[in-house]
């Protein structure tokens, strides 16, 4: 059994079927985060008082996805994203690297659970800058390994099985800042991995296509 977070403007008892078709990159479901500060920062995303729902789930009872498991890499996560998400792709190239991507690494099955690297925010951009070829594989691992992790519940059986065990009020005033200080903080981060040299042997979307990376 674990506990999973939910953070929005309102109480959740029971997630109702326009939630569970939020789409984004791990696919369209109901989003969660075992990081209960995290679910905080989304709850006052708006800017304004929000609330942290808390559910509980056997995880073994159903069929689930974890893209951290060592079978996968950062390139199944990237391949998902294309596949779920619209990708700013500034050249023919691009576009052939999503095909790739999607083609090739996405990974595909009847999941009723994905877990995974958050696909929102600032992952959005690190998603986009490696499909355009401006951000080396070594810098996606990297990103992705200090990234938030998300579960994404695809079927709405399995979202009603979810046990709600509570919620909490969390005010904008106190997390907002935090929430935007962790942003900014990250931002600047990625900018410096984004803008720093190339190291000798860094390999880029062009480089894995024609390795025939899968």
């Amino acid at each position: 059994m674990i506990t999973l977070y939910h953070g929005s403007s309102k109480i959740i008892e029971r997630p109702t079927t326009d939630m569970i078709r939020y789409a984004c990159g791990l696919g369209q479901g109901f989003y969660l985060t075992d990081d209960e500060a995290k679910a905080e920062e989304y709850a006052v995303s708006l800017g304004q008082d929000g609330y942290v729902s808390s559910y509980n789930i056997d995880l073994n009872k159903y069929n689930v996805l974890d893209l951290r498991d060592e079978e996968y890499s950062p390139l199944n996560w990237a391949g998902l994203f294309a596949a779920n998400r619209s990708i700013d792709a500034t050249s023919i190239d691009a576009l052939s690297a999503k095909r790739y991507l999607v083609d090739n690494l996405a990974p595909t099955g009847d999941y009723d659970i994905v877990v995974g690297c958050r696909c929102d925010g600032i992952y959005t951009r690190v998603a986009t800058d490696f499909i355009n070829g401006n951000l080396s594989y070594r810098n996606l691992c990297r990103m992705l390994n200090v990234g938030e992790v998300q579960y994404a519940i695809l079927k709405e059986d399995v979202v009603d099985e979810l046990e709600f065990a509570g919620a909490k009020f969390v005010s904008s005033r106190e997390v907002y800042p935090r929430k935007d200080m962790t942003y900014v903080k990250k931002l600047e981060g990625y900018n410096k991995r984004l803008n720093a040299p190339a190291r000798n042997g860094d390999m880029y979307v062009a480089d894995i296509i024609k390795e025939g990376m899968r």
